[in-house]
């Protein structure tokens, strides 16, 4: 038995990933080609999706480093200096807590504005640095920068004095390192603020963030003799960002700075954060991009291919991909028809008054044969769990339905973490035996799925009547309910597989859908990627379960009909709580 194990909070994460590693393994996908436009942009996704390998691929110097064929189309293509700027997972619970303290002290505000200006400063002085940087070994002199040390000292020296920093040394180095330390001093102030602290003495910049970049691009600009230079600042987890900081970005790319960029990355709920369609409606695809990195099937699938291939090969093999997944399935349309109809009198009935058991498939009419296709794993996954009076118990392993790569991938919703995380533990079995077998494919995936129940699990929740007590419970609610559907009493041959949110009533639920979003318990589908998403408003979104736990539930996977959530919840009133027992409404939670 193999005794590999993942864990869904172990598997990659590109944040920790070097610049070196992360060029070696990326892979192209039209994610990445609408995010390479020098267009203001917002990417949704839930974790996992690859929001930070997408934005980390637009810094500067991993564009210089990257060293495969693709990458001197993107250099050519990409004219704008990405600058990257991760966000501090402190920050949010940090603000609050200082912020609601202090909230009548517009000194104290000012300090907690500038540790986010200053880390963002701190970003831009070592992309600066790294452009005009000559003692570097450069193979692609991408966005090189030739400027003398006077001209380095002079821009250093107007940069610091509107910075408020000291650099020791008139050095772009210098800068950067002066940065730091200003933003150290403005962190261990905050983090030692009683009623009785004197800041006033502290100097920083008193401008807006918005103000801030445009006047240092401006002068960056002038000393680069670029003045019409384009910079795109990346914004990775804004998640975790209090929402303060965020909405002056969203605004910022209506009307903003000619020569900046902003490239947001979110998850796809964020209270309090509004990205309405009135507001961006003077704008077209060509002055803002929408960017779903779950819920679009037909993008997805090439990118998991390309990505597993190559996992693949690093351990020595080299056949079709699909070749190592054992799978049994080929659905035998007359025989599965003829189990069912002999085990489920409802199915009998359903096919008698459709005229479906006048002949085999076959010899049935093109409009008969259509229906019968469109029900086909419908019938298969009820016929398969479904007790047969000779058998002594209902089946327990899940079927072959949920075998072989293609349903593998769409399973992770082609969830690159997931994809790496798995997709490891195949090729290691598949080196070892030649092919991953049906058990060993159901039984991995079944790992994965208990580790993503177990993070579900620490996220507590409070309902009326205590029916649900962590947002595991929603999860097993929901798919308590969807599994009824092909499984209950009557056959059905059109179950509800989605969730839509028409009912008034389930605002009452919407800080825990939207958690579940977030983390990618709950898929939200989309048309295109590009397709328009409010983070802020759901209630007109269509979501699914992940078919990641379709296995568990017996569900199956494509798309289906609606079922409005009040149905499956019931009318209970749900808030989330926090670990330290402070309980959260939906208004409160983001």
């Amino acid at each position: 038995m193999n005794d590999l194990t993942i864990n869904f909070n172990e598997s990659f994460n590109a944040k920790s990933t070097s610049k070196v590693n992360l060029c070696s393994d990326f892979i192209v996908n039209s994610h990445y080609d609408l995010l390479t436009t020098p267009n203001n942009t917002i990417m949704i996704g839930p974790r996992g999706s690859g929001k930070t390998t997408l934005l980390r691929m637009l810094d500067v110097e991993v564009l210089e480093i990257w060293d495969k064929e693709v990458a001197d189309k993107y250099r050519e293509k990409i004219s704008y200096s990405g600058v990257f700027i991760p966000t501090d997972r402190f920050w949010k619970t940090q603000y609050e807590r200082i912020s609601s303290r202090f909230k009548n002290n517009t000194e104290v505000q000012k300090l907690l504005g500038a540790s986010f200006i200053y880390h963002i400063l701190e970003c831009l002085a070592q992309v600066v640095s790294y452009r005009a940087n000559s003692t570097l070994n450069k193979k692609n002199n991408y966005l090189d920068i030739n400027i003398s040390k006077n001209e380095e000292s002079e821009l250093v020296e107007l940069l610091s004095s509107y910075w408020k920093v000291e650099p020791k040394i008139p050095s772009l180095r210098g800068l950067i390192i002066a940065t730091s330390i200003k933003k150290q001093e403005i962190s261990t102030i905050i983090a030692s603020l009683n009623e009785e602290s004197d800041i006033e003495n502290l100097n920083i910049v008193q401008d807006s963030l918005i103000g801030i970049l445009e006047v240092s691009i401006q002068t960056i600009n002038q000393y680069f003799n670029q003045g019409d230079g384009k910079w795109a600042f990346l914004f990775d987890e804004l998640e975790l960002a209090p929402e303060v900081f965020i909405q002056p970005l969203i605004h910022a790319m209506r009307g903003g700075p000619q020569n900046i960029i902003f490239k947001l990355a979110l998850s796809p709920y964020h209270k309090g954060i509004t990205i309405t369609k009135d507001s961006f409606s003077g704008m077209n695809k060509q002055d803002l991009t929408f960017i779903n990195l779950s819920g679009v099937r037909d993008d997805g699938f090439n990118f998991s291919k390309e990505l597993s291939e190559n996992i693949f090969k690093k351990y020595q093999l080299f056949n079709p991909i699909d070749s190592y997944f054992e799978t049994e399935l080929t659905i035998n349309r007359d025989e599965e028809f003829n189990a069912l109809i002999k085990k489920d009198k409802t199915f009998y009935e359903y096919s008698s008054r459709n005229k479906l058991n006048i002949a085999k498939y076959e010899g049935l009419d093109e409009n008969r044969r259509s229906v019968f296709r469109r029900i086909q794993f419908n019938i298969h996954l009820r016929n398969y769990y479904l007790k047969d009076d000779n058998l002594k118990s209902s089946r327990k392993r899940p079927s072959s339905y949920y075998t072989g790569f293609n349903n593998i991938c769409t399973m992770l919703e082609h969830n690159p973490r997931m994809l790496v995380g798995i997709m490891s533990i195949f090729a290691s079995i598949a080196r070892k035996s030649g092919v991953i077998k049906e058990h060993e494919q159901l039984s991995n995936i079944k790992n994965y799925a208990m580790s993503f129940k177990s993070l579900l699990s620490t996220i507590a929740v409070e309902s009326s009547g205590n029916e649900f007590v962590t947002l595991f419970d929603i999860i097993e609610k929901i798919g308590s309910y969807l599994s009824n559907e092909i499984h209950g009493k009557d056959f059905n041959p059109d179950p509800k597989g989605s969730i839509t949110f028409k009912n008034e009533y389930n605002e009452n639920y919407i800080s825990a859908i939207g958690l579940a979003l977030n983390a990618g318990a709950l898929i939200i589908e989309k048309s295109a990627i590009d397709s328009f998403h409010d983070i802020d408003d759901i209630k007109n979104s269509r979501c699914r379960l992940s078919y990641l736990f379709a296995p568990e539930y017996r569900l199956l996977l494509n798309a289906q009909r609606p079922v409005d959530l009040i149905s499956i919840l019931n009318h209970s009133q749900i808030d989330i709580v926090d670990p330290t027992g402070f309980r959260y409404t939906q208004t409160e939670l983001f």
